[in-house]
């Protein structure tokens, strides 16, 4: 997995746009570009990419570089959403069910049924989301995720389901409601996205927060001793009177510009972060859709678990009261809803 923020950037947005990026290292990044985006970019359509310096026969990006800053003009571009079927041509099986989803999903206070299982098509939703991050430079970045949209967890992996391109056919289905709710949609959106992007910025907001530390300490390191040294004039000159007061107001003048200049300190190093949509990707998976019932006391519910044949795995369900996916969870008492064990034990 590679680690370099620009790199990392630099691939998705590639990708995005119909080239080809391949990373042969760390900081470096093969990459063919289309016609059109290497015309923007002045560039020939196989190029290599680089974060470090003295790479023959390479373009040595920075934050500040202005490759980067034509590929942001790229993500700026919002709303962009393609919908695609991919075909399975392996068996779909609606047997066996009934004990791997006992072992898989398992209530910690109530109960689970099997009820039935029968091939459908579940919608997962490929979000690309771009940012742009201000402190003391500007940093661009984006982030994917894939949700679920009959049981709403994400992320969720759906294995090499996009690998073959012969698979991949039209669909339109557009006008089919949403499972979820779309304000509920937008939602989980936001929240895997600031999740996301949090952690793609932590390490520059660790940079920032120590350098933003550092400074703090050496601007009172500064005015302490201005202030020790007006408190010895007091003290070896025995001011009383007028010339006292002079000297106090002089010390709480220095606190007051203390502050001002913390203040600006802490302008200079916070971080803002604006995020949107770049695009989305509605992708139609053959599945099984395992009808089961959860039960606690007197309640009882219906829920849908999804088995996808590209992970031959059944998916996680979500909590309801965090979003998290979950195999192993309670069940309030009311409505047997989903609860995480770590919402649970709160």
């Amino acid at each position: 997995m590679i680690h370099d923020p620009i790199i990392t950037t630099l691939e998705k947005i590639v990708s995005l746009h119909d080239g080809i990026a391949e990373p042969a290292g760390e900081h470096i990044l093969n990459v063919l570009l289309t016609k059109n985006i290497a015309s923007l970019l002045s560039l020939p359509e196989e190029i290599t990419f680089t974060t470090i310096a003295d790479v023959p026969q390479s373009v040595f990006v920075t934050y500040h570089s202005e490759v980067l800053n034509k590929l942001s003009d790229l993500l700026s571009v919002k709303g962009q959403i393609t919908n695609l079927g991919v075909n399975f041509n392996g068996h779909l099986k609606t047997t066996g069910f009934e004990k791997i989803l006992s072992e898989r999903l398992v209530p910690q206070n109530g109960l689970i049924r099997f009820l039935d299982a029968k091939p459908e098509i579940t919608r997962y939703i490929l979000c690309n989301v771009a940012y742009t991050a201000n402190a003391e430079e500007k940093r661009i970045g984006l982030v994917s995720f894939i949700i679920n949209e009959i049981t709403g967890v994400t992320p969720v992996e759906i294995g090499d389901a996009l690998f073959w391109e012969a698979d991949k056919i039209s669909v339109d289905n557009q006008q089919i409601p949403l499972s979820i709710p779309g304000n509920e949609l937008l939602t989980l959106i936001e929240h895997q996205s600031e999740v996301l992007i949090g952690k793609s910025l932590n390490n520059w907001q660790a940079k920032l927060t120590r350098a933003r530390d550092r400074d703090e300490e050496r601007l009172r390191a500064y005015y302490d001793t201005i202030s020790s040294g007006i408190y010895n004039k007091i003290e070896l000159k025995h001011l009383i009177g007028n010339d006292k007061d002079k000297e106090i107001a002089r010390i709480e003048a220095t606190k007051r510009e203390l502050e001002r200049k913390l203040l600006d300190i802490q302008e200079r190093y916070a971080m803002s972060v604006e995020a949107w949509l770049h695009s989305a990707m509605i992708i139609n998976l053959p599945t099984v859709h395992i009808q089961c019932e959860l039960q606690r006391k007197k309640a009882k519910r219906a829920v849908t678990a999804v088995w996808n044949p590209f992970t031959k795995i059944i998916e996680p369900l979500r909590c309801e009261l965090s979003g998290s996916p979950v195999y192993n969870f309670y069940l309030d008492d009311l409505e047997a809803k989903i609860i995480s064990p770590t919402v649970w034990r709160k």
